[in-house]
């Protein structure tokens, strides 16, 4: 899931790696924690906390202890050791923004070794985008998504879902200067349309960086979904 954090990682391994042929890679992981917001069924924006931690060194479990003190296991959703995440369920997301503060996680990796570490969360939040329009072409060949800027944000990514995720746009910004008030982002229809008929659903992420400089941790991420019928 961390997607952002792995030539951080890289560099560090191939660092370590470099002055000494024979020596063996440290432990070490990277763990974040952000906000996301979205829009429920109500049309209301609602927020949950997600946790993520990433490692090339296998990790067998992964627990986060929230600034109020409840502890929870996150999920190690492939199944290859190397990326752990709370998927939170409706149930999780709340009108109030969560508990802000630091959170702690406890890696035990797959020698036994158990390392602590620890990521601050505060309130900032990303809106969902306003999403102005989805609709094929003149021509009928492409299909475009329209939206009003989100404030704030520092980059966007577009998935595209039929059941299961078909899939996902490299994450971009907005080069432009002054920056856009609105955008478009188009695709090829027959790209998109690879399952063939049926409901298709574009979602839209907005990310904020805890730091613009570097993509490495996210301190917020929101999520705005479109339906079309291809």
């Amino acid at each position: 899931m961390k997607k952002f954090q792995v030539l951080l990682l890289v560099s560090v391994i191939l660092v370590g790696l470099t002055g000494c042929e024979k020596g063996t890679v440290t432990n070490v992981a990277s763990a974040d924690a952000f906000i996301k917001s979205k829009v429920n069924a109500q049309g209301v924006t609602v927020y949950a906390v997600v946790h993520s931690v990433f490692s090339y060194n296998i990790m067998d479990k992964v627990t986060v202890t929230s600034p109020g003190g409840t502890t929870m296991q996150l999920t190690d959703y492939d199944n290859d050791g190397i990326s752990f995440y709370n998927k939170p369920a409706e149930t999780d997301y709340s009108t109030t923004i969560p508990n802000i503060g630091t959170y702690t996680y406890v890696v035990t990796f797959s020698d036994a070794t158990q390392l602590t570490y620890t990521n601050s969360l505060t309130a900032a939040t990303l809106q969902p985008a306003v999403i102005t329009g989805l609709a094929k072409n003149a021509n009928g060949d492409s299909i475009y998504l329209s939206w009003n800027a989100i404030a704030n944000t520092n980059a966007y990514q577009i998935k595209i879902l039929n059941g299961t995720s078909l899939y996902t746009q490299p994450a971009f910004v907005d080069a432009s200067s002054p920056l856009k008030t609105s955008l478009r982002f188009g695709f090829l229809l027959s790209a998109v349309t690879t399952n063939g008929s049926g409901v298709y659903t574009f979602e839209l992420d907005g990310y904020l960086f805890e730091s613009s400089s570097s993509y490495e941790y996210l301190q917020a991420q929101s999520a705005a979904t479109r339906d079309i019928s291809l």
